[in-house]
């Protein structure tokens, strides 16, 4: 996966018909430790870059056709791994009544074009899922820092698979005119997800409420919405001239999942599985505080079950540290 990122960012330097300009630095990490809990959807962690391109030429920019007058692109790169277990992490033994402990390390890169009002996103997602993604390490080593106890049933995760994803990700943008001194936007959305890991439709939308707010389209957890922080480029220019920027967030979304490997369990192999709920809904509250360059986001979202044995609602946090340049 390394090498794959680093080819990349030497494509963009060696062709110097397209120009590439780093615009932001994120780092994401989402945990149900902010709930008190340590299961289902486990951890998430996630190292992005996001690009301004100047005079784009990579073909793909054509597949996302609905332009509405001028626009920017932008490219993102980033590495990721997600974890899932089942809720007792003591029993070494198969949990037959609960998912299957899974982890899915991946290559991201994202293209996007961003208008005033609209932002069509297209992003390929290549990685491993089981013992390759080295998600056993990852987990065992968090619970050492965080001295928290060793989960014991990695034995029966998920056999290895190459994961190959396409999603597809329209928003809108409404912002309102100031009451009093603050700003709100609206954000609603539709994303298309397609692959062996995850097939879905999801529908949702997000609100800000703040001072100076940022203006783009949105934040988002790692599994919904676009890329964070893609901005309006003039609108973001002229909130820069502030120190600071702030917002409450509230966000929503609902799920229609036709495939989830994480519940389903391997395409090609035969492994643990659990009866998915077909239909899945998020609701998510926050903030944003921006100072300067750096930007803090924090995100807790709340979903129904995401298969019949799970009995109640799970809660994870996201936090994320951004670096704009």
């Amino acid at each position: 996966m390394v090498v794959i990122f680093s080819t990349f960012l030497s494509a963009q330097e060696a062709d110097s018909s397209e120009g590439w300009e780093l615009k932001r630095f994120n780092f994401f990490f989402e945990n149900d430790l902010f709930s008190t809990t340590d299961s289902q959807y486990s951890s998430g962690e996630k190292l992005g870059l996001l690009y301004y391109v100047e005079n784009p030429l990579n073909p793909l920019y054509d597949l996302l056709y609905l332009d509405y007058g001028t626009y920017d692109a932008y490219v993102s790169l980033a590495m990721v791994n997600q974890i899932y277990t089942p809720a007792d992490l003591t029993d070494s033994n198969l949990v037959v009544d609960d998912r299957p402990y899974a982890g899915w390390t991946y290559f991201e890169y994202g293209l996007h074009k961003s208008s005033c009002n609209s932002l069509r996103s297209l992003y390929i997602h290549v990685g491993m899922v089981g013992p390759a993604s080295k998600s056993e390490q990852i987990q065992k080593h968090i619970h050492d820092l965080t001295s928290s106890e060793a989960p014991q049933g990695w034995d029966n995760q998920l056999e290895n698979e190459l994961g190959v994803n396409v999603t597809y990700v329209h928003k809108w943008r409404f912002m309102s005119a100031k009451i009093a001194g603050v700003e709100s936007s609206f954000v609603p959305y539709l994303e298309v997800e397609l692959g062996n890991v995850s097939t879905k439709i999801m529908g949702g939308g997000a609100i800000r409420l703040g001072w100076n707010i940022p203006k783009d389209f949105g934040v988002s957890t790692l599994d919904s919405g676009s890329e964070v922080g893609i901005m309006v480029a003039q609108e973001h220019e002229n909130m820069l001239r502030k120190k600071w920027s702030y917002s409450f967030n509230l966000g929503w979304h609902v799920s229609a999942v036709a495939r989830d490997i994480f519940l389903d369990g391997n395409t090609f192999t035969d492994s643990h599985s659990v009866e998915k709920e077909n239909f899945v809904g998020y609701l998510a509250f926050g903030f944003t505080a921006r100072y300067k360059n750096f930007v803090f986001d924090f995100i807790q979202t709340r979903s129904t079950p995401k298969f019949t044995e799970e009995k109640k609602y799970h809660t994870v946090g996201t936090v994320i540290a951004s670096w704009l340049y």
